[in-house]
């Protein structure tokens, strides 16, 4: 993952890889997850995903994103007013149930993540270059609880 590849995007509006809509498979199958209300749920790479304001009805989402832009614009899109603040490497912006990490997802440490009880990947593992995938995975892997199992189809 370049960063400055994923910035160009973002910058140049090269964002066809956004979804206008919820996921239609998230309501279907996310009851297998049988995580209760509340409990956090991590979206890695989240974008501006629609899917957050979905989970956020019924959990506390956690997502991290590279770019500053994706940030302000699933804020601004969704007429949500934010908090900001800094967490290490990552500026943070939080309002109802949600807050975004701005920064590299490589950069995260454990204890944010400690309230995770599930993960929400939509294309975060794809959007990557194969050879980075097992790194992704990895460092997924070595964040999360250890109450949180994994599942890769």
């Amino acid at each position: 993952m370049e960063p400055d590849f994923w910035h160009q995007r973002w910058q140049d509006g090269l964002t066809g890889f956004h979804q206008r809509d919820i996921n239609p498979h998230l309501a279907t199958f996310w009851s297998r997850m049988q995580i209760q209300p509340g409990e956090q749920v991590f979206v890695p790479l989240s974008g501006k995903s629609l899917d957050m304001l979905w989970l956020r009805k019924h959990y506390s989402v956690l997502g991290v994103e590279l770019s500053p832009i994706a940030v302000e614009e699933s804020h601004k899109e969704n007429g949500l007013v934010a908090t900001h603040r800094w967490q290490g490497a990552f500026s943070v912006c939080e309002r109802d149930n949600l807050c975004l990490l701005c920064g590299d997802y490589f950069d995260l440490q454990p204890v944010q993540l400690l309230r995770v009880r599930a993960v929400y990947d939509r294309a975060a593992l794809v959007a990557l270059p194969a050879d980075m995938r097992p790194r992704y995975v990895s460092r997924l892997t070595s964040l999360l609880p250890a109450s949180v199992s994994i599942r890769i189809p």
